[in-house]
């Protein structure tokens, strides 16, 4: 155990110093929000988990887990009347490999102002809109009784009114079972790729959001998960993540959870306590093969946003 956890120390390390390294700001931000209200109530810390759908936006090694067919929608209300979704299908080849294909986006619109010669406001003329979408497929892999592997594809393209950018991308997991039992490790490395076109002639090129996160699931008996994510976005600082889900009931289980990230989000209001917390809870409707997952995330003085995900199992 005492190497396992000397490797994991190391590789964080090497992830930080490459982070030192890389200046500027990232473009497709959208990539940093993932959908999935299971994930999202328990702060998504997922890496460790993943074993559902959600797995191929979290760490596609997590898809070797399900075994049957099953199809996911989330949908979640953004900010400032951005409307976001994802749509997953998952299908198991057999007992080692399973295939994930996936689709997720966001858009917006608003009034597109006008100014006059003297930089004054006169009036709107139409609407100004984004969207963002992203395609992709997953396969993983089971490799030995302590390992599972995954990796996922994703074609990106993002519109800011009139202009686009398009790029590729790369995620890859492992799944890794400690000499614990009750204890699994989840490394995922997400948005490694090359853009392929750009938003002006200059081709300026933008930096994709890359991110290595190492995580924890630590599952010590049927009802209770308590996971445990470190965050690492090669352009910030690192922050934490955990969760816990308890199943109340087979039909019925509780959620919760915490980014440490939170100050980001304070700006001294009255909600300032609740910024990074996440609730939500989920209903396992096995007569009908489906789970309906809600969740509730505080913004602090920003607000809250909330997500549905529907998972219908053939």
């Amino acid at each position: 155990m005492k190497y396992k956890i000397t490797l994991l120390i190391l590789l964080l390390f090497v992830v930080n110093t490459v982070a030192e390294d890389t200046t500027g700001t990232t473009g497709f931000t959208f990539l940093k929000v993932n959908y999935s209200a299971r994930a999202a109530a328990m702060g998504n810390a997922y890496t460790g988990l993943a074993d559902d759908a959600a797995a191929v936006f979290f760490n596609p090694a997590g898809l070797v887990q399900v075994k049957s067919s099953q199809a996911s929608a989330t949908y979640m209300s953004y900010f400032d009347g951005i409307q976001c979704g994802s749509a997953v299908f998952v299908l198991p080849r057999n007992e080692k490999m399973v295939f994930g294909f996936f689709a997720k986006g966001l858009t917006a619109t608003e009034d597109r102002t006008l100014a006059d010669e003297m930089g004054q406001y006169a009036g709107t003329d139409g609407t100004f809109g984004m969207s963002n979408i992203v395609l992709g497929a997953s396969v993983a892999h089971y490799l030995i009784d302590i390992l599972d592997v995954g990796i996922s594809v994703k074609y990106i393209r993002e519109n800011l009114d009139d202009n686009y950018g398009s790029a590729v991308a790369f995620d890859v997991g492992i799944l890794h079972q400690t000499t614990n039992e009750n204890l699994k490790l989840g490394i995922a490395f997400r948005n490694f790729g090359k853009q392929l076109s750009y938003y002006t002639d200059n081709e300026y090129e933008e930096n994709l959001p890359q991110t290595v996160t190492a995580g924890f699931n630590y599952h010590p008996n049927e009802k209770l998960y308590v996971t445990l994510d470190i965050h690492k976005p090669l352009d910030y600082d690192f922050s934490g993540r955990i969760g816990c889900e308890y199943r109340l009931h087979e039909m019925l289980a509780l959620r919760a959870g915490y980014k440490t990230n939170a100050s980001d989000w304070k700006t001294s209001g009255d909600y300032d306590v609740f910024s990074g917390m996440s609730f939500g809870t989920g209903f396992n409707l096995d007569k009908y093969n489906l789970k309906i997952d809600y969740a509730i995330v505080s913004y602090g003085d920003l607000g809250f946003v909330n997500q549905v995900t529907m998972n219908y199992l053939f």
